[in-house]
């Protein structure tokens, strides 16, 4: 008999798609997510996003990378029963311009005040959120991403890619939850309400 109660991993038999389709961030702040009651000691996904009291919208910011240019990844870490995630957002932004310098800028400064907050589209339609800081109205434990050891260049010939290789890094006690709604609700974030 084991000592934990583990859980049988569950897919149907098919293809399955990497890579990233769409990005967008926001501020921890202004979201509140709901998730569902444990189920035998299972946590639910994430099944609605919704501003909270003192946001002001918009609240979520739509973010254009180079195509085929974005990756989440995580590595796992344990030292004794303590248990790390370092998650990990990378995409490519074309063109080192004013545009990147002001964008570059803010992200710093968010980094420093309140961390950043992602949804991440896979191209398999799976969305995942990093970041979040209000679960249920309360807030968990910090969870703060932040960019770092991100690179930018111009390239030597016409024909080299110009612009920055973003990273966005962040730990945390678990992998990241999926959310359940659909990609237009979170666009729905990112006008004026």
């Amino acid at each position: 008999m084991l000592c934990a109660t583990l859980r049988p991993r569950n897919r149907a038999c098919g293809p399955t798609t990497g890579g990233v389709s769409d990005v967008a961030a926001f501020d921890p702040n202004d979201l509140n997510f709901t998730q569902g009651a444990d189920v035998s000691g299972a946590k639910a996904p994430y099944t609605a996003v919704a501003l909270r009291a003192t946001a002001v919208a918009p609240v979520v910011f739509p973010v254009t990378f180079k195509e085929n240019e974005a990756e989440l990844k995580f590595t796992q870490s344990r030292n004794g029963c303590s248990v790390k995630y370092e998650h990990e957002l990378d995409l490519s932004i074309e063109d080192l311009d004013q545009s990147a310098t002001q964008f570059l800028q803010a992200v710093d400064a968010a980094a420093c005040c309140c961390g950043l907050g992602f949804f991440v589209r896979l191209n398999s339609g799976k969305i995942f959120v990093m970041g979040e800081k209000y679960v249920n109205a309360d807030e968990i434990s910090k969870f703060k991403i932040v960019q770092d050891g991100s690179t930018g260049t111009t390239g030597k010939l016409f024909e080299d890619f110009n612009g920055v290789n973003l990273v966005f890094k962040g730990s945390y006690s678990r992998a990241l939850y999926e959310y359940s709604g659909t990609w237009a609700s979170v666009i729905a974030l990112t006008t004026e309400a």
